[in-house]
């Protein structure tokens, strides 16, 4: 497995792999990814947006967003990992992540975060054993189809 930086040429299967995670229904609020690759690339940090490639097949794709345009909190960075169904339990995730986090700190983030649907139970184990502890439960913080959802906070500091 191969980790580099997300390109355009890479969006409709980081598109698909998005979609497929949407449909699951505990790893986002979204309902469908962006058509454009420009509209989603523009709302993460591109320093930090990783594809994990094997025989040429995107496997996975990792992001950070910033959490807050103040300055105060410009080292605090949310992440995003996505496997396609067919590749979870391979490694991608961890793949992804440990390169994520080599990124962000060579690139000024002090604290990582990630929130997560409390019935995803498969990231909540993941985030886990890489370190991130639970901040707390984030009640009703969202609506999905009409029913509000909790979310788990996790984070992750490096100083």
């Amino acid at each position: 497995m191969e980790v580099r930086k997300i390109t355009k040429a890479d969006w409709s299967e980081v598109r698909e792999i998005y979609q497929l995670g949407i449909d699951t229904g505990v790893a986002t609020f979204e309902t469908s990814p962006p058509i454009e690759f420009e509209t989603w690339i523009n709302k993460i940090d591109k320093e930090n947006g990783f594809v994990c490639i094997k025989d040429s097949e995107i496997l996975g794709w990792a992001t950070l967003t910033k959490v807050s345009s103040r300055c105060a909190y410009e080292g605090v960075g949310e992440i995003s990992i996505y496997v396609h169904p067919d590749h979870q339990k391979q490694l991608v995730g961890k793949t992804l992540y440990e390169s994520l986090e080599r990124s962000a700190l060579k690139t000024g983030y002090w604290t990582l975060q990630a929130q997560l649907f409390t019935q995803n139970k498969p990231s909540k184990a993941f985030f886990e054993k890489h370190g991130f502890r639970e901040v707390g439960i984030r009640k009703k913080i969202g609506q999905l189809h009409g029913e509000w959802i909790d979310n788990y906070l996790f984070e992750k500091n490096f100083n």
